[in-house]
């Protein structure tokens, strides 16, 4: 028996899977409306002016709210986190509301919040590429980042 080769998507993700990177949750408000979305595409991209980028897919529920506002946060997610990022990936805390009423919402005990205005949106596949420009930074308690690694959580020495 033959064993089946990978499509390119499949092996495209197991290598993606990888590549350590650290945890936010990107968060917008429009209309009254707050999302939150757990995100590890994300990167800085430029000192002057200060910009960032997020991937979101075009079939998340944060993308039309982050598409109106055209205003958003990332918020980095200290270690002990996990809890918040599986609540914005889609397993969600009934009752659980842990994003600030400003505009745009952060997230209570972030490591750093970037608060962005929206710069630019470019396609990206089955994403759109949202480039921001930060407005603010608030930064939290020291701590060590939350860290996700081949498809679970990391802790650093």
């Amino acid at each position: 028996m033959e064993a089946t080769q990978p499509t390119l998507s499949e092996a495209f993700r197991q290598v993606m899977r990888l590549w350590p990177s650290g945890v936010t949750v990107i968060a917008a408000r429009f209309q009254g409306e707050a999302r939150g979305m757990t995100a590890s595409s994300f990167t800085s991209v430029s000192l002057e002016p200060p910009l960032v980028l997020v991937c979101v897919n075009q079939t998340a529920q944060l993308w039309p709210v982050l598409e109106q506002a055209g205003q958003f946060s990332v918020n980095f997610l200290p270690e002990g986190h996990e809890h918040i990022s599986d609540h914005f990936a889609g397993r969600v805390i009934e009752g659980y509301q842990p994003l600030t009423n400003e505009d745009p919402p952060a997230l209570e005990g972030a490591l750093a919040t970037l608060f962005c205005r929206t710069w630019a949106v470019y396609p990206g596949g089955t994403h759109k590429i949202v480039v921001g420009e930060v407005e603010k930074v608030a930064l939290g308690e020291e701590s060590k980042p939350l860290v996700y690694w081949n498809r679970s959580y990391r802790q650093l020495p």
